[in-house]
């Protein structure tokens, strides 16, 4: 989405095919990320900058315009590693994965924080919920149906899926940090967990959004 008066660009970036591609290595954008996930004002949005994405771009079946006000975060594998090296002055080699970035953020957090995650499956929602309950017990986690709207402050919005348009529109304004589109790259952390009850801890989070 439009970053509004919030810019969710890196202050590190270099411009491909049109694009910004940041060039902060894991710290520099785990900081970056936690900074806007605290700040005020229109929601920024942080995605990620595959093979594939980058294809629809050059084909003109990505959504340029509105990754251009992203903070974009390289991704894949070898191919965009070589296709980085022709970027001018895009010296870091430090590749991101939405799973390893989530995580990794999440646990960054130091202080307790209010988290949503949308998309259009109930039941992988509250399978990541769960997950990112274990993962990280001292924040609240609450998922967000797609026909709901988001309730009160969150300062992070994961959003599960490739809703796109769609989900910028329904968050637009609303008091939100930061969203980071995943696209499919959480469907693994939502996988079943075998269940166990022993040393088992009280999870902070809450129900289901109606």
């Amino acid at each position: 989405m439009s970053a509004g008066k919030k810019s969710s660009k890196a202050l590190s970036s270099r411009t491909f095919l049109g694009l910004p591609i940041s060039t902060l290595g894991w710290n520099a954008a785990l900081a970056r990320a936690e900074e806007l996930a605290l700040s005020k004002g229109n929601p920024a949005t942080l995605s990620f900058l595959d093979e594939a994405t980058l294809a629809g771009v050059m084909l003109g079946l990505g959504r340029r315009d509105m990754l251009k006000h992203h903070l974009l975060l390289p991704a894949g594998g070898a191919l965009m590693r070589l296709l980085l090296k022709l970027v001018p002055g895009h010296s870091s080699d430090a590749r991101f994965s939405s799973a390893g970035l989530v995580s990794a953020l999440l646990t960054y957090f130091a202080q307790p924080r209010r988290i949503g995650i949308f998309g259009d499956d109930m039941k992988r929602l509250e399978a990541l919920r769960a997950h990112f309950g274990r993962h990280a017990p001292w924040h609240e986690f609450v998922a967000i149906s797609p026909d709901a709207n988001p309730l009160g402050r969150l300062d992070l919005v994961i959003v599960e899926g490739n809703s796109g348009e769609q989900v910028e529109h329904r968050l637009r304004g609303a008091d939100i940090g930061l969203v980071i589109m995943t696209g499919r790259g959480l469907r693994r952390l939502a996988r079943p967990q075998p269940v166990s009850t022993a040393g088992a801890k009280p999870s902070t989070s809450q129900p289901s959004l109606a």
